[in-house]
């Protein structure tokens, strides 16, 4: 779940860049002109709130590992808090729903698909993959679903199968008119329960153990 604060941050920020206004220059606007801003700020952050992936905007380092996206097998190697894990999300949720920007150039899906994040453990998977991806690390709280970077609107709450606070799996509604499947997975859990499932992408939040990787 996003902080308000930020969310509004976020929205001015955007609707400035979009006016070609900086923040500084917003309370130096006429009465009127600034009240419809902040309207327009506010709409902005609601819509926003929920569909996170319309409004990402990637750094350069991040657009130059999307444009590596027709790999078989990719990695980013980096220090932490840069957006690996934002970068990998980002993409998976593009690849889930066939929603793809226009600044896009990477591998496009056309049609619904399978895919896996995996981390070290459940609860690793819920701070990190289960939260950047649904917006939250308990699915109970249902409202803050969607709030991630797979919009709401794509997320099939009535799919959604779930152990207490961790996503087991889910089905996103792809742009084609197909279901894809999101499998939450983690390298603790018996290599045979992942049997069975033909993947069309793979996203590992740390290196996985071989016996884990050789079944994927």
């Amino acid at each position: 779940m996003i902080d308000s604060g930020i969310l509004m941050r976020r929205a001015l920020r955007w609707v400035c860049e979009n006016n070609d206004l900086t923040p500084d220059a917003v309370v130096h606007l006429p009465h009127e002109a600034r009240a419809a801003l902040e309207e327009l700020t506010i709409a902005v952050a609601d819509d926003m709130r929920y569909n996170q992936l319309k409004y990402f905007r990637p750094f350069n380092h991040q657009k130059k590992f999307f444009a590596t996206s027709e790999s078989d097998r990719r990695g980013i190697l980096a220090a932490n808090r840069i957006g690996k894990t934002v970068s990998t999300c980002y993409e998976t949720a593009m690849h889930l729903t066939g929603q793809y920007p226009d600044w896009w150039t990477g591998h496009r899906f056309d049609h619904a698909i399978t895919a896996m994040v995996a981390g070290e453990g459940w609860t690793q998977v819920a701070l990190v993959l289960q939260n950047e991806l649904l917006g939250t690390q308990d699915v109970k709280l249902k409202e803050n679903i969607g709030t991630g970077a797979i919009p709401r609107s794509a997320i099939d709450l009535e799919t959604m199968r779930s152990d207490g606070a961790n996503a087991m799996g889910v089905e996103i509604r792809h742009k084609s008119g197909g279901k894809s499947y999101l499998l939450f997975a983690n390298y603790t859990q018996e290599v045979r329960q992942l049997q069975g499932f033909k993947l069309n992408l793979a996203v590992f939040d740390e290196q996985p153990p071989d016996d884990f990787f050789s079944e994927i």
